[in-house]
């Protein structure tokens, strides 16, 4: 699990606490109940419900619909922003600031749309992530000024080119999410002395076909009876055989089940704590984790080999 997604659903048991407290000392001294009403309420529903339904997606649906959230940088804001601002808001209610004039309700209107803030990056991460690609906004081209991170996470074979092009460090996968997600293809070239014309060139050429779509290598994608064209099926694993990119996880270790460590040493330990296993195949678990699905491949095959 995420560390901000961790950070998440453990705040958010700490509030289900404080509000359970709030709770039992409202109900024996009842005459404290109007002013400790609204800090009560909004712990429990800004702290311990909202995130918790937060830590729980941020991990969940990313997952699920194979999707990145847009802005990763986006949810540690919106921890900070939420935290400070509920925190904010049943502070200076206490002390008289939604009903009281002056600077203490100036503060208090401050941390509300603070939390507000926090809510407004939450809706746009997760909703983001639950919209399909659309075909017109495919990349044709990749160029100079493309982070390295943006290529990667939209192509993900492209990592052995980077790294037979000379950008070894992208091969540990701390140092490709730290360094990619921030430099330019062109920065990146001028740090490791590779040509940038060159290296674009071969990059586009090995990416995309004849026919402008990438990573399909001058096979026309699959079509369904109406014309439109197939989503990728996974496929069960048959003894005896290699395992290939359309493999579902869940078929490979009931068969092989030495082939988990793989998986383990890449995605974590954590990944079996998924219920998307099950039914996912390699290449979606691959780009879930932004690795190159042919890096998987070549160790689970070893292990299958011997």
């Amino acid at each position: 699990m995420e560390i901000w997604a961790k950070r998440f659903t453990k705040m958010a048991l700490i509030y289900l606490a404080l509000g359970v407290v709030m709770g039992m000392v409202i109900g024996s001294q009842p005459e404290w109940s109007q002013r400790l009403r609204f800090v009560h309420i909004h712990l429990n529903l800004l702290g311990f419900m909202t995130m918790f339904i937060a830590g729980v997606a941020y991990h969940v649906l990313p997952r699920f619909n194979a999707r990145p959230v847009p802005w990763p940088d986006g949810v540690k804001y919106h921890f900070l922003l939420h935290n400070t601002g509920l925190l904010g808001m049943a502070t200076t209610h206490l002390a008289g600031g939604l009903w009281s004039g002056g600077l203490l309700h100036v503060a208090f209107v401050m941390f509300a749309v603070m939390t507000g803030a926090g809510l407004l990056i939450m809706a746009y991460n997760l909703y983001s992530v639950m919209i399909p690609v659309k075909e017109g906004t495919e990349v044709k081209e990749i160029t100079g000024g493309m982070k390295v991170g943006d290529v990667l996470d939209q192509f993900p074979a492209s990592l052995q080119i980077f790294i037979d092009a000379g950008f070894h460090s992208l091969s540990n996968p701390v140092a490709r999410k730290a360094f990619a997600s921030v430099v330019t293809i062109q920065k990146a070239c001028e740090k490791h002395e590779v040509e940038l014309g060159g290296f674009l060139k071969q990059l586009n050429s090995a990416l995309f076909s004849k026919s402008g779509r990438p990573g399909q290598s001058g096979k026309p994608p699959a079509q369904a009876s109406d014309g439109k064209e197939e989503a990728p099926v996974g496929v069960a694993m048959g003894k005896g055989k290699p395992c290939t990119r359309d493999t579902m996880v869940g078929s490979l270790i009931k068969i092989h089940p030495e082939t988990k460590t793989v998986f383990e040493k890449h995605y974590g330990e954590g990944c079996f704590s998924c219920p998307g296993q099950v039914y996912e195949t390699v290449e979606q678990t691959a780009h879930m984790h932004n690795i190159d699905p042919e890096l998987i491949l070549k160790e689970i095959n070893a292990m299958i080999g011997k």
